[in-house]
């Protein structure tokens, strides 16, 4: 009698592979550039895993982290199928859905990275599960972008905690904070709360919430070196969440899509009378002018006063000694100097400037300004006597109470939460020489300003076009002004900007080749290149060929890492293009 036919099972060394799709399609950790593409494994019958899950990986002879993204049952792989090797195990993390891997492969474009850059940064699992049925329900309607500002007459957090109640109302909440120290300030059990790492996470939600978008603390400094406003828009395109942002002012780019109507703006309606600013310049350079000195007082006998100045060790912009304009270079950058002696020269390109002249009055008299704040803390000491005077840095905090008649002098992003009579802000705090320094210098003032319940004196020319925007809660217009000028020199937020670092020996080249590209149109005939004088290479290029240029800047990497050659630091749309 003939036994039945039984079909041999296939084995990699004494363990079987699954029985149904065994093959397995996954990206590969490998660390090298070029190799940014999936590679084939054999699923072993032992493992549960499925498309999206991670695992660990042999590949050329050591373990690697790798993330499922197919699985099939017939191999692929038809130029080694006998070679394919199987999983090494199953590895704990979020499991990544379809669409929040085409993000992913949407930010490793926008970045011109390899994917796993982007993956490599995707938080573990500690915002627990969500089951939200609004948060499903959600995806059959078209998300919204709308950006909610603070009003002056109360505190920051006091009105954070406020908003995000109400927005967790309507569905699961993530929010996105630019410092670690404003997690626990506004935590909550209605909503979670992460530093900007979280915006990649793998989970969906029904709302995304940016909290002071404009802060530097939003952009990642290494690579991919995404931000989080941009990945937050990106979700809001391929996850079809609703997006929020919460702040005092905008950043100049949030101000460009509030102007195009990409984002809503909504801002808070203020009585003239509620919000009291007083500015008055220094004429001698003196820390406080004489018609301060009477208000100050005044509002020491209330509260504590706040006392804002610019941190240790800001960069000098500088301004003509005659009619204080801002002196700045042909392509639009401000000048600096990096010593008293040394010539004004441009944050942007570098140029230099030996024999600098003011552009309106023709003058060639640099003003600069800067005080350290222990010596700052000196000089209120002898104008106030028997006052405490607190100082709070960033490496320094204010320990034991603050009595009522005190002074809290701060830096900027040091300044304790509790309730203020008044703020003062001193000279230098907008002598910053990058394009940031006026939108910086506008949303410090306004956050201070609430902290203090509209009660304002600053150390600044009554003519300066921010006190306007101060006095009437309206930052837009004064933002606007500032793009139209970027517009115009077609810098940043009406271009992108790419930077090429640690390519110092091969910068010569590098430059032609970028050169090249352009006359070839493989890069875009509208970029505008400069070579810095300590061998990095700075890229400007059109928004609405971004596309087409970070695809030649990624090709151009990878190429490198074929060849063998050393692939260089490249950082897209920086905080800051210096």
């Amino acid at each position: 009698m003939v036994s039945p036919l039984r079909l041999k099972r296939e084995v990699v060394g004494k363990a079987p592979i699954a029985s149904s799709n065994p093959f397995l399609s996954i990206l590969v950790d490998t660390g090298v550039f070029h190799l940014d593409q999936p590679y084939e494994y054999l699923l072993l019958e032992k493992f549960e895993v499925e498309i999206g899950d991670w695992v660990s990986v042999p590949f050329n002879g050591r373990n690697c982290l790798g993330l499922i993204v197919d699985r099939y049952g017939k191999s692929r792989n038809y130029s080694a199928a006998s070679k394919t090797l199987p999983i090494n195990r199953r590895v704990k993390g979020d499991r990544v859905s379809p669409k929040h891997l085409e993000l992913y492969r949407a930010i490793a474009a926008r970045w011109s990275v390899p994917i796993f850059d982007v993956l490599r940064f995707l938080p573990k699992s500690n915002f627990g599960e969500l089951a939200d049925e609004k948060s499903r329900a959600n995806s059959t309607s078209k998300a919204s972008r709308t950006y909610f500002q603070l009003s002056p007459d109360q505190g920051e957090i006091a009105q954070l905690l406020s908003k995000l109640e109400k927005i967790a109302k309507t569905g699961s909440t993530l929010v996105i904070v630019p410092e670690a120290k404003l997690v626990s300030q506004i935590a909550s059990k209605e909503y979670e709360v992460g530093a900007r790492g979280a915006v990649l996470t793998a989970k969906t939600y029904t709302n995304i919430v940016i909290v002071r978008e404009e802060s530097g603390h939003h952009f990642e400094i290494k690579s991919p070196g995404f931000n989080s406003r941009d990945v937050a828009l990106l979700r809001n395109e391929y996850l079809n969440e609703n997006l929020f942002f919460l702040g005092f002012s905008p950043s100049l780019e949030m101000a460009r899509l509030i102007d195009i109507g990409f984002v809503k703006y909504k801002n808070q309606i203020v009585d003239s009378g509620s919000i009291k600013i007083v500015a008055k310049s220094s004429v001698q350079g003196e820390l406080i002018p004489s018609s301060l000195i009477k208000p100050v007082r005044h509002y020491l006998n209330k509260d504590p006063l706040l006392v804002v100045a610019p941190a240790k060790g800001y960069g000098l912009a500088i301004s003509c000694a005659n009619c204080r304009n801002v002196a700045k270079c042909d392509c639009g950058g401000k000048l600096t100097k990096r010593n008293r002696s040394g010539n004004p020269i441009c944050a942007i390109c570098h140029k230099s400037y030996p024999n600098w002249k003011c552009l309106f009055c023709k003058k060639e008299q640099i003003y600069l300004l800067g005080r350290g704040i222990e010596r700052i803390a000196e000089e209120f000491g002898k104008s106030f006597p028997n006052t405490e005077i607190h100082i709070s840095t960033k490496e320094k905090e204010i320990e034991g109470q603050i009595g009522k008649r005190s002074i809290v002098l701060s830096t900027v992003g040091s300044v304790p939460n509790m309730k203020y009579s008044a703020v003062l802000f001193l000279d230098g705090l907008s002598l910053g020489a990058d394009l940031r320094s006026d939108e910086r210098y506008l949303a410090l003032l306004m956050r201070y300003t609430a902290a203090a319940n509209g009660q304002a004196m600053l150390v600044e020319r009554q003519e300066h076009p921010v006190i306007a925007a101060l006095t009437r809660w309206k930052p837009l217009p004064y933002l606007e002004n500032i793009n139209r000028e970027l517009e115009q020199s077609q810098m940043p937020p009406y271009s992108r900007h790419a930077i090429f670092s640690d390519c110092e020996e091969e910068s010569d080249r590098i430059y032609s080749g970028l050169k090249s590209a352009i006359r070839e149109d493989r890069l875009s005939s509208r970029s505008q290149i400069y070579q810095l004088d300590d061998g990095r290479i700075s890229l400007f290029f059109p928004i609405k060929e971004g596309a087409k240029c970070t695809k030649f800047l990624y090709e151009f990497q990878k190429r490198r890492s074929i060849s063998g050659k050393r692939v260089f630091r490249l950082r897209i749309d920086t905080y800051d293009l210096s």
